[in-house]
């Protein structure tokens, strides 16, 4: 679960906290690791990923990556393959595809407690007026 509070600067203006708080990142982010983790163990590359979403911007998409490998459920280790723009781009593996690993029913419960909290933490925002309902 991303926490809203990394996705906005201390010192950024009212209206970037209010957005932290309503942008769903940890829904984009199941979407984009979902997506990594169904290329299996040949893994893919950002292009690939895309591709695979063509209802999302670009930065929706990329700016996933980070909170998902510091989350330690994408692994890069380096290795490239030329993309579409003729560049190389790293290659991703879902952690689970990447150690041969299943996901067990132990994530899948921690998963969604730590969805719920988010939710309740963003309505108990909403409800002191820090976060405006859309």
């Amino acid at each position: 679960m991303t926490d809203p509070k990394t996705l906005r600067r201390n010192d950024g203006p009212r209206t970037s906290h209010d957005s932290a708080y309503k942008i769903q990142a940890s829904q984009m982010e199941k979407i984009v690791l979902g997506v990594i983790d169904s290329f299996g163990e040949t893994g893919c590359i950002s292009d690939q990923v895309q591709y695979a979403l063509p209802e999302y911007r670009y930065s929706t998409i990329t700016a996933r990556y980070k909170a998902l490998k510091e989350k330690g459920l994408v692994i890069v280790d380096g290795s490239a393959v030329k993309g579409e723009s003729g560049r190389k781009q790293m290659k991703m593996w879902s952690a689970r595809h990447y150690f041969h690993q299943s996901v067990t029913d132990e994530d899948i419960i921690q998963h969604q407690h730590e969805s719920q909290a988010l939710d309740r933490h963003v309505n108990e925002m909403t409800s002191l007026g820090f976060i405006k309902e859309i």
